[in-house]
């Protein structure tokens, strides 16, 4: 991605093998989105549903574990791809389908075991850095409740909202959670 970027402002072709670290960068970019929505989910199922506070202590736990689930499915896949590439390494001749690797793969397979270990690597090191968690919270929390507000105002309808509306719905909605922790809390 980052890589067809460059080579389309430069006007090139796509033909450039892309590099180790436009790879991982990539990558890196598409897990940490994937770690946002999965956290902007959980704030909307921890709040409307289970009625929890928020505790940025466990939240900052929480977001770690993502990360780390990640890192541990990329040591997963490179352990995996480093298997089959053993095994190519004695197998000659042509593939007779996508995932009948040969000597010629050897190389191609190597490379993508360092990618899968350096992406790994990268989201553990996310996983472990104070602000990036706290700043990926925080996206997560405002697109929650910018979903939260947007089914608030017209659950049919998912589509942006123009900021008036949106300070509308949001007083709504802070009325609604108001009115809802009052009667959980047996308060008349």
């Amino acid at each position: 991605m980052a890589t067809e970027r460059r080579d389309e402002a430069r006007g090139g072709s796509f033909s450039r093998r892309a590099s180790k670290s436009d790879i991982v960068d990539d990558a890196v970019l598409l897990a940490t989105g994937a770690v946002r929505s999965a956290v902007k989910n959980l704030l909307i199922v921890r709040a409307l549903r289970d009625g929890k506070d928020f505790d940025e202590a466990w939240w900052l736990d929480a977001v770690a574990r993502e990360f780390e689930a990640i890192a541990v499915e990329k040591d997963d896949d490179a352990k995996r791809v480093e298997e089959d590439r053993q095994l190519a390494k004695r197998r000659k001749g042509k593939a007779l389908h996508p995932s009948d690797f040969r000597t010629k793969d050897v190389p191609k397979m190597k490379r993508r075991v360092r990618i899968l270990h350096l992406i790994a690597a990268r989201l553990r090191e996310l996983g472990t850095d104070h602000d990036t968690l706290l700043a990926l919270i925080a996206e997560a929390r405002a697109n929650a409740l910018d979903e939260i507000a947007s089914a608030r105002h017209d659950p049919g309808r998912q589509a942006e909202v123009d900021p008036v509306t949106r300070d509308a719905a949001m007083a709504l909605l802070a009325e609604d959670l108001a009115a809802l922790l009052k009667k959980e809390s047996g308060t008349p």
